[in-house]
């Protein structure tokens, strides 16, 4: 009886080691090999995924920068560290060539800093990046060519790309960055913003917001050059400059975004 008991004590502790473990994150990124015309040439293309984990950082935001090419997504997910799938591809006269530039560019993870490097500081290839993240985890985010999409996340969070679309989507904390050439889509889910806000803006892009009907915040939207679609009192509609100011439900944290040249729609949905 005795060792029966031990048996199950041992069985029981390890099903609660294994429903306390995050399951594993389910990375969408894989590669695509391909060629494409450039002027009468033909590029040739190589491409890799490389699957790389970090430690959560502590007291200091994770940084992640995909200059020169390159787009950034972060999931926040259960598990206590941050994994990693980099999308590593590069284009050349012929395979042989992209895949040696390919083999060649290095990821390095040092100082809670996430980027890519290329020896022969060549700018033909690219480096896009999908990462699961703790929720709580502090981000700042730069990139020239290529979107960013955050999901799932609640901490501070600051992002900067020049060439790329925004996706946002269940966030809360301190949310702010910018695009200069690229649309940005914003899904608020809850009853409420938590944390202290939200501030994007786009110069040459529109904005598409969604949040539920009965959702809680100060929302603010405009555009110097674009319509708005709203069912919201738009506030201010001149020649050259419409925007909504709405205190939403109970009101609470600011949620704002902006462009200068872009259309504005706000759609909200049934709970």
């Amino acid at each position: 009886m005795k060792n029966l008991i031990s048996a199950l004590a041992l069985v029981c502790g390890t099903f609660a080691a294994t429903a306390q473990t995050a399951p594993e994150p389910q990375f969408k990124t894989t590669c695509e090999n391909n060629s494409w015309n450039r002027g009468d040439k033909l590029m040739k293309g190589f491409c890799e995924t490389r699957d790389l984990t970090m430690s959560a950082p502590a007291g200091q935001p994770l940084s992640v920068n995909a200059d020169p090419n390159g787009g950034i997504t972060v999931h926040g997910w259960d598990g206590p560290n941050v994994r990693i799938r980099a999308r590593v591809q590069a284009w050349a006269s012929n395979e042989q060539e992209a895949t040696a530039r390919v083999k060649r560019i290095t990821i390095g993870t040092a100082n809670n800093t996430l980027r890519a490097a290329d020896p022969d500081k060549d700018k033909n290839w690219s480096v896009s990046y999908e990462i699961f993240v703790p929720r709580t985890t502090a981000l700042t985010l730069n990139t020239v060519n290529g979107g960013i999409s955050l999901d799932n996340l609640n901490s501070a969070i600051t992002f900067e790309t020049t060439n790329g679309g925004v996706n946002l989507a269940n966030l809360g904390g301190q949310v702010k960055g910018e695009t200069t050439n690229g649309g940005v889509n914003i899904t608020l889910t809850g009853s409420k913003w938590d944390g202290k806000g939200l501030d994007v803006s786009t110069t040459n892009g529109g904005i598409h917001w969604k949040l539920p009907r009965a959702y809680s915040a100060r929302l603010f939207t405009s555009t110097n050059m674009g319509g708005i679609r709203t069912e919201l009192p738009v506030t201010k509609s001149g020649m050259f400059h419409k925007e909504v100011e709405a205190s939403l439900g109970q009101g609470g944290a600011p949620v704002r975004a902006v462009t200068t040249n872009g259309g504005i729609s706000v759609d909200q949905e049934r709970d």
